[in-house]
């Protein structure tokens, strides 16, 4: 019993040394730097609709909201698909979601916010 419980805490050491990802006793490879990011609100007369979009392996879901320059909610939507799409696909979806949203409320002036960088650097 004795010789098992030694294997195991050799074992458990082992992984230590070689993995640090939850070693609080050694700093990280990557170091975690603290990012304040909050909601800005839209020039006068616009309204933002941010967007997103989650991807499992045979679906994946969108959602969007609309804020007025005040900050208040104006509108929003999302839902799920049954389909096998990457995450730039998805995010296009949403983001043509998110246009029939703005064009539903008649909204004229619009900023679309997306965090995905390669569908916004295109």
């Amino acid at each position: 019993m004795e010789d098992e419980a030694r294997v195991v805490w050799e074992r458990a050491k082992t992984l230590s040394n070689e993995f640090r990802i939850h070693n609080l006793v050694n700093d990280p490879l990557i170091p975690v730097i603290p990012v304040c990011r909050k909601w800005e609100k839209p020039p006068c007369g616009f309204v933002k609709v941010n967007f997103n979009a989650t991807v499992t392996p045979n679906r994946f879901g969108y959602g969007m909201i609309a804020r007025g320059e005040h900050g208040f909610l104006t509108g929003g939507g999302g839902g799920f698909r049954v389909e096998a799409l990457t995450v730039e696909w998805a995010e296009l979806y949403a983001l043509e979601e998110s246009l029939k949203l703005a064009s539903s409320m008649n909204i004229s002036k619009a900023i679309f916010e997306i965090d995905c960088a390669s569908l916004a650097n295109r």
